[in-house]
């Protein structure tokens, strides 16, 4: 019997999600000068300790590590004050200095021309808004086909299920989109969901984003051409 010749096909790039912190905004330290100011003066950490161990997640993820450092007992309630706090503290932190990843904004307006885009985040919903509201201008809202938070999944990055459900909210397959990431939580979960996953190593360096099909050091020189030559070839 004559065999048959398996023909594959190149992936065809349909869709982009971007993770929000660290790859379309540089908010990881006004992140943690909120948390500073939510958690008050027990809370003894360093800006370098929260980059190392405490991000890539959500913000119960990040609070709790520094608290566990910091030798500091919380319940529930504690959290949900301090979560309380934190949000106000960082609305008016992005209120009074946005500052865009370098590239990322005119990635995401000319991506958007061309593709479905979506947000997959481990930050909470009311810091998106604040995020979009304020970055660019507000020029980066209505953009987003589908924008998911740690408030929309039972469990949020590494698990898959922030990326499973933004791309399910732009209509695509997994396989057919690719995320842009800057942390190994969020390549793990990107992964982990079926994407191919451009690493941005503007924070985390290459080795710790080893999972990562492709990695760039930023954004500045990306354009979406070259995303779909990365993907397809």
């Amino acid at each position: 019997m004559e065999r048959r010749k398996q023909i594959v096909s190149n992936p065809v790039l349909k869709g982009v999600v971007f993770d929000m912190d660290g790859v379309i905004i540089e908010s990881e330290f006004a992140h943690y000068q909120a948390i500073c100011e939510a958690m008050g003066d027990e809370m003894k950490e360093s800006y370098d300790t929260f980059l190392a161990k405490c991000t890539g997640s959500d913000e119960k993820y990040a609070m709790g590590r520094l608290a566990e450092f910091s030798g500091i007992k919380y319940d529930e309630n504690l959290f949900q004050e301090w979560s309380k706090r934190k949000a106000n503290a960082l609305r008016r932190l992005v209120s009074e200095e946005a500052h865009p990843m370098p590239g990322a904004v005119d990635l995401v307006l000319s991506t958007a021309e061309r593709f479905p885009i979506a947000l997959a985040t481990g930050s909470r919903r009311s810091d998106v808004d604040a995020v979009l509201s304020f970055l660019a201008g507000g020029r980066l809202q209505n953009l987003f086909g589908s924008i998911v938070t740690s408030d929309d999944v039972p469990k949020t990055k590494p698990d898959p299920a922030t990326y499973a459900k933004a791309v399910v909210g732009i209509g695509l397959k997994p396989g057919d989109c690719l995320a842009i990431e800057d942390s190994p939580n969020g390549v793990a979960s990107a992964k982990g969901a079926g994407l191919r996953v451009l690493g941005i190593s503007a924070i985390h360096n290459e080795e710790k984003l080893s999972q990562a099909d492709w990695c760039l050091p930023s954004l500045e020189n990306a354009t979406i051409d070259k995303l779909i030559c990365l993907f397809e070839n």
